[in-house]
């Protein structure tokens, strides 16, 4: 098969766990934007394949990988109940393996896909730890499409999962400036700025900083 073009299978991750609760209408807003502007920029657009997933006690896809035109609404999120991470990974990597499968039937030169990760707490999975298990399947080698991960954390987050979650960058609000809203208005404005930025040299681009939090340094990168 000819190819076509690159793409960039990119997935926002959203902890809608209650403890988000009063930020839904942030959530929300924010979410437009970010599909408004790719929307708006056919060479982002064209590049970037952007699917939505929130999460809480269970994940919900909020919207598939489809080209940004044929979308007729975005659904809104709802935040309620626990932090299970283990149900997300485990929906995240089902998606990647189905979208880049649908990509490169449609003559699409497939990247290996990125995953923005955002939350406010600390994994309620049980039993405790058992969200791991997960996370090594989706972070596995052997497993072809295994994404980059990017975390960013505020709130209540824990340093420690943020740097086992993540393999390119982790991020995690500073401790004077810990307001949820501006926190998250950041770390959605930066990923924004990040796939922007990606398309227009047709590679990812990691932020080099961000605004309002301090770089978590990994232990170690996976390939």
């Amino acid at each position: 098969m000819q190819f076509k073009r690159k793409g960039l299978p990119a997935y926002l991750v959203l902890d809608t766990s209650s403890s988000m609760k009063a930020f839904e209408p942030l959530l929300n807003s924010t979410l437009l934007s970010i599909y408004d502007t790719l929307f708006t920029s056919p060479q982002t657009s064209e590049f970037v394949h952007l699917s939505v997933i929130s999460f809480n006690t269970q994940p919900h896809v909020v919207t598939s990988m489809t080209d940004i035109e044929q979308l007729e609404s975005l659904p809104t999120v709802t935040c309620e109940g626990r932090t299970n991470f283990g149900p997300m990974f485990r929906l995240v990597r089902d998606r990647i393996a189905e979208d880049i499968q649908q990509l490169s039937q449609n003559g699409i030169q497939v990247l290996r896909p990125v995953l923005f990760v955002l939350t406010d707490g600390i994994p309620t999975d049980r039993p405790t730890g058992s969200w791991l298990r997960d996370l090594d399947a989706l972070r596995d080698s052997a497993f072809k499409a295994h994404p980059n991960i990017i975390t960013y954390g505020f709130g209540n987050t824990s340093e420690a999962v943020l740097k086992r979650i993540s393999t390119l960058a982790a991020y995690l609000a500073e401790e004077e400036d810990q307001d949820t809203a501006k926190a998250l208005a950041n770390a959605l404005a930066s990923l924004l700025n990040s796939l922007v930025a990606s398309a227009r040299v047709r590679r990812l681009q990691v932020p080099e900083e961000v605004k309002g939090y301090k770089s978590v340094e990994l232990d170690s990168v996976v390939d």
